[in-house]
């Protein structure tokens, strides 16, 4: 696959310090309004027969790039898929690898080859002599799978290995791990929080002391399922008050929670709730609330079906996009106008992404046709000669 790293807008090893801030910033925009693009041709793609089923990750956007900052290389991803913001801020996915995976490109898809649904990722954990890679070099995902909580019990056997790690000295930690600081991210949809394995295994993590950032994006409905039908008080991090801890001795895990729209609240609980992971090995939930979902579940039916027009009104208007932006000109980082332009340039690259790898998937596919004509047509005209001997 060609340009196979995301291309942010600005560089910012090259940016001088007062720059610095204001390059972060719009990159990250930048980030999110290429991936919201990504979800808005993804589904087009599918509705107009090019693609298979799909499921987007519209909506979590700017949580996801706040997050990305909190990660280091060492660090392990155990997640789902709604998880295209991250790995392209990271520069673990690049756009055009994510349309390869919708279009079931066998050569092109580096993380299943086509084999999984789309937005499902996963890291080279061995060379292709069959060696390990430097897992600390790297961000890591393990594959993902479709079976909602499927992604709970990997987080925690992860999230052991780095506590082993960390009271072993007989374990060869070269290339695998820093004295134990590695820090697990799970992510997760509100609505897989229901489900038993992910009550089993925050408990089990609690209980163990093990580094996992339990990360749930809450759009507020499981497929067509408000929260409050599904989750006690309506709210996952209320729902597991009783697992605070009450000591740095005892057993628990802390919990923080954010607006999904809320850029500079989303920064800060995750650099702090992170750091804090990594340091004292305790678990912890941050409970991203108030998301939206402006595609709806996934690339089959429409959420105006069971969403009162009211919410599809208050999605719109506190789309974490859409309040992003704002946050920018309130503080003149830059004008409204500026932020149109990058808009447009993140279009752009979407667009001129999903063509690259629709040519890249399409072009053997209409080689393979053409050959086949020829061999119809070749033993056309023997069989055409036979009869007229």
């Amino acid at each position: 696959m060609e340009n196979t790293v995301f291309q942010p807008l600005y560089d910012l090893d090259s940016a001088t310090s007062d720059e610095s801030f204001q390059k972060e910033v719009l990159n990250d925009y930048y980030i999110c309004c290429v991936s919201r693009e990504a979800s808005i041709l993804a589904r087009k793609e599918v509705l107009t027969g090019k693609g298979k089923f799909g499921i987007t990750g519209d909506g979590k956007e700017v949580a996801q790039v706040a997050l990305a900052k909190a990660i280091k290389k060492g660090d392990w991803r155990s997640g789902y898929y709604r998880d295209q913001t991250l790995l392209f801020a990271l520069g673990e996915a690049s756009v055009e690898e994510y349309f390869a995976q919708l279009y079931a490109d066998p050569y092109n898809d580096p993380f299943s080859s086509g084999r999984q649904m789309m937005t499902h990722f996963a890291s080279r954990l061995v060379d292709e002599k069959g060696n390990w890679t430097d897992h600390m070099h790297q961000f890591n995902s393990s594959s993902d799978v479709s079976c909602t909580a499927g992604q709970m019990g990997r987080a925690v056997g992860l999230a052991l290995a780095s506590k082993k790690y960390r009271n072993s000295s007989v374990l060869d930690q070269e290339g695998f791990s820093e004295k134990g600081q590695e820090v697990v991210v799970c992510t997760i949809g509100d609505g897989s929080t229901s489900e038993g394995a992910f009550w089993e295994c925050v408990n089990a993590a609690c209980v163990m002391r093990i580094p996992i950032a339990f990360c749930v994006w809450d759009d507020g409905y499981a497929i067509s399922v408000p929260t409050t039908y599904q989750t006690t008080k309506g709210s996952i991090s209320r729902a597991m008050e009783g697992l605070l801890i009450e000591d740095s001795a005892g057993t628990g895990m802390r919990i923080y929670v954010a607006e999904a729209w809320d850029y500079p609240g989303l920064c800060e609980m995750f650099a702090t709730g992170v750091d804090k992971i990594r340091q004292s090995q305790i678990p912890a939930l941050f409970h991203v609330r108030n998301a939206t979902q402006p595609l709806g579940h996934s690339t089959s039916g429409s959420h105006e079906r069971y969403k009162p027009a009211g919410r599809i009104l208050w999605e719109r208007e506190m789309d974490c996009i859409v309040a992003f932006e704002a946050w920018i000109v309130h503080h003149k980082i830059i004008d409204h106008d500026s932020l149109i332009e990058i808009r447009k340039k993140a279009k752009f690259y979407a667009r001129e992404c999903k063509k690259r790898a629709w040519n890249q998937y399409i072009k053997p596919v209409l080689q393979d046709r053409d050959t086949l004509r020829r061999l119809i047509e070749k033993i056309r005209l023997k069989l055409r000669f036979c009869l007229v001997v």
